[in-house]
């Protein structure tokens, strides 16, 4: 595999992180990594962006979203990026190697408008949360869908 450099995309089908989102948003509790020495008072909904055996995301709500409501001891319902629901090695990519969790709050805004009312408005329509990811561990949550520009 060679080295790919400068910037690296991520898509997510927007019709399943907007289940993940939404179950974060009706929480009344939320996880959150315990050696965050930044851990904000009350932790906020938010995806969490996890790698290790691929990238996906997850909700933060607890109780967590199951896979299989029958199985409560399963796995967590995720949301892989396309292609990368596997193995894939990421080290030379501006992903990094090293597995990690990234929290992305929901209520958090991006150009006044907030990440949980960009999904509601653009998930309606189709299209893909965007993660790009730089070198150096930066990255930029952005949307394609058929929505118009929010307003």
């Amino acid at each position: 595999m060679g080295t790919h450099i400068g910037e690296f995309e991520l898509r997510f089908p927007l019709n399943q992180v907007s289940t993940l989102a939404e179950h974060a948003m009706a929480a009344t509790e939320h996880s959150w990594p315990t050696w965050d020495d930044d851990k904000p008072n009350p932790v906020p909904p938010a995806l969490v962006w996890a790698k290790d055996q691929g990238t996906y995301l997850l909700s933060n709500g607890v109780p967590r979203l199951l896979a299989d409501p029958a199985k409560p001891d399963g796995s967590s319902q995720v949301v892989y990026a396309l292609g990368y629901d596997s193995y894939f090695n990421f080290t030379d990519t501006a992903v990094g190697g090293d597995d990690f969790a990234e929290y992305i709050s929901l209520t958090a805004e991006q150009d006044g408008v907030s990440f949980i009312e960009l999904i509601r408005h653009h998930a309606p329509r189709g299209g893909f949360l965007l993660l790009n990811v730089f070198p150096g561990g930066t990255y930029y949550l952005s949307f394609r869908s058929a929505a118009a520009p929010f307003d």
